[in-house]
C-alpha cells in the first residue's frame, strides 16, 4: 500500500509526484527550407553591428509530421535541409504566449498587418526580443518596427505567466495505488491517444499498455504492484504544443510554431514525498478568498502555484505562484489571497513544484462559494491617480439594464463604458484615457434606481 497521509480531515494522496518534461531529446526536427517572412535590417545584440537578415517562418517536420518553426537563436546560421535539431526544452514564457497568439497558430491576430511577410518578420524579431535580446527599435522599416514593438509590449503585459500544456501526463488516482494517463491537445482539450507504452524502474504494473478516450482523454487506472519507490514513465506519440524548442549541438536553436504530433515522454516518482502538507484551508472575506497551508518538511521545494477551477468549468486555471523554502525539517505557513471574484463555486488545488519541474497536486477538500450581491455599489477605481489605464468595479443584485459613462469637469459626456443588460454580481470594467489630456473626471453608475457618481484623477 502506498504512503496516504490524512491531516485535519482533509486526504492528500503523495504517492505521485508528476514530472513533466522532465525527459527530452525523443522526438526529431528536420527543417527544410524557409516559409513566410522576408529580410530585415536591426542592431545585432551580440556584436552592436547592424545586420541584415531573414525573419520568419522556416518549413519542416516533426517525426514526419508537417510543422513550421521560429529562431530562437541568433548567433548561428542554419542550413537547409537540417536533420539533427531534437526537442531539448520549453520556450520563455512570453515566447510561448507569443506563439499562442500570433501567426501561424493564429492566423488573424488583433492588429495584423496586411503584408503577410511582413508580419511574420515582425512576429520573428518579437521572439528574438525575449530570445537573445533584439532592441526592436533598431529595426530600419518603419512599419515592421512598430508591429514588433506592439507584440513585445502585449507578450509583456499578458504572457509572463503562460505555460505550454501538458499534453502527456501521469495523474494519482483516488486509490493511491493506482494513477492513469491524461492526454491534451495544444489547447488543454482531451484527445484520445492510443499504445502509451508503460514502464516502472521498480516493481511492475498491472498493464504496460494503456489507451485514453473521451470525453476526458483518460485511461483506465494502472496498479503498482509492490511495496518499493520507482520511477513510472510514459511514452507516446502525442502532441508536441506551440512553445517547444529544438536544439542541436553548434546549430541553429528553433521553436515549434504550430503543434504536430511526436514521441513524447512523461515521468513520476513513485512514493516520493518532496512535501509533507499538514493543513489547507481556505477563509473567505466579500469576494476575496485567503487559501492557507502548512509544511511539516520540504525537499528541493521550488514553490506553490495556486491553480483555480470554477464549477462549470472542467479545466484548472493558474492564479498565482508563492516561493517554497527549498529544503527544511521546520514547519512552513503559507498564505495567498485571490480578490474580487465573481458569485459563483470555486475549487482550489495547489500545484508544488520542485527545483527539477517535478510536481504534485493538493486538493482543498471543501468547494468555496461567492454569494451574489444583496445590494448596489460602485466602487472606488484602481489605480488612482491613473495613467492611462484604471478599473471600474461595481455590483448589481439583480438582472437589468446597466450604464456607466465618463464625464468631464464641465459635465460633457467623453466615455461610454457599459450601456446594456448585465447579469446579476460583480463586474470590472477596464477604463482607458489615452485620448484624454489629464485633470478630474467623474464616472457615474445607473441600474435600475440606483444612480451614484464618483471622482477620479488622471495624471500624464
Amino acid at each position: 500500500m502506498k504512503r496516504v497521509i490524512l491531516f485535519f480531515s482533509f486526504l492528500i494522496i503523495a504517492a505521485l509526484n508528476t514530472v513533466t518534461y522532465s525527459q527530452y531529446g525523443l522526438s526529431d526536427a528536420i527543417v527544410t527550407g524557409t516559409a513566410e517572412g522576408r529580410s530585415v535590417t536591426f542592431t545585432d545584440p551580440y556584436t552592436n553591428n547592424s545586420r541584415e537578415t531573414f525573419a520568419g517562418l522556416m518549413n519542416g517536420t516533426i517525426d514526419g509530421n508537417a510543422t513550421k518553426f521560429y529562431c530562437v537563436d541568433l548567433r548561428r546560421t542554419i542550413s537547409f535541409p537540417d536533420e539533427c535539431h531534437k526537442d531539448s526544452a520549453v520556450a520563455d514564457p512570453r515566447i510561448v504566449y507569443i506563439l499562442n497568439n500570433y501567426y501561424p497558430y493564429n492566423p488573424n491576430p488583433v492588429g495584423k498587418l496586411s503584408n503577410l511577410d511582413r508580419e511574420v518578420a515582425a512576429t520573428q524579431i518579437a521572439i528574438w526580443h525575449f530570445s537573445d535580446g533584439v532592441n526592436a527599435n533598431t529595426v530600419s522599416h518603419t512599419e515592421t518596427k512598430n508591429r514588433a514593438l506592439a507584440i513585445i509590449a502585449d507578450a509583456n503585459t499578458n504572457g509572463t505567466m503562460t505555460n505550454i500544456v501538458t499534453t502527456l501526463s501521469i495523474e494519482p488516482s483516488i486509490n493511491p495505488d493506482d494513477f492513469y494517463i491524461k492526454t491534451l491537445d495544444q489547447n488543454g482539450n482531451p484527445i484520445a491517444i492510443n499504445n502509451i507504452q508503460l514502464t516502472i524502474s521498480e516493481g511492475s504494473l498491472s498493464s504496460n499498455t494503456v489507451n485514453t478516450s473521451l470525453p476526458n482523454g483518460e485511461s483506465p487506472d494502472v496498479t503498482v504492484i509492490g511495496t518499493g519507490t520507482g520511477t513510472i514513465t510514459a511514452t507516446a506519440m502525442a502532441v508536441m504544443p506551440q512553445g517547444v524548442t529544438y536544439a542541436c549541438p553548434n546549430k541553429q536553436r528553433l521553436v515549434i510554431a504550430a503543434p504536430a504530433i511526436g514521441e513524447r515522454r512523461a515521468t513520476a516518482d513513485w512514493g516520493a514525498l518532496p512535501v509533507e502538507l499538514v493543513s489547507f484551508s481556505s477563509v473567505i472575506n466579500s469576494r476575496n478568498v485567503t487559501l492557507n497551508w502548512s509544511t511539516a518538511s520540504e525537499l528541493n521545494n521550488s514553490g506553490f502555484d495556486i491553480e483555480r477551477k470554477i464549477s462549470t468549468s472542467e479545466s484548472w486555471q493558474k492564479v498565482g505562484n508563492v516561493a517554497g523554502n527549498g529544503t527544511t525539517n521546520e514547519t512552513k505557513n503559507y498564505s495567498f489571497t485571490d480578490r474580487n471574484l465573481n458569485a459563483g463555486q470555486y475549487s482550489y488545488r495547489l500545484k508544488q513544484i520542485d527545483f527539477n519541474g517535478s510536481f504534485e497536486y493538493f486538493n482543498l477538500s471543501n468547494e468555496i462559494t461567492i454569494a451574489s450581491p444583496d445590494e448596489y455599489s460602485l466602487n472606488q477605481n484602481y489605480p488612482n491617480p491613473f495613467n492611462p489605464s484604471t478599473k471600474i468595479s461595481f455590483q448589481i443584485p439583480t438582472d437589468g439594464v446597466v450604464t456607466l459613462k465618463i464625464f468631464d469637469l464641465s459635465g460633457k459626456e467623453v466615455a461610454e463604458l457599459v450601456n446594456g443588460n448585465l447579469n446579476a454580481g460583480f463586474h470590472t470594467i477596464n477604463f482607458n484615457a489615452t485620448g484624454l489630456t489629464s485633470g478630474v473626471y467623474f464616472y457615474k453608475l445607473t441600474a435600475g434606481n440606483f444612480t451614484k457618481v464618483m471622482k477620479m484623477s488622471l495624471i500624464k
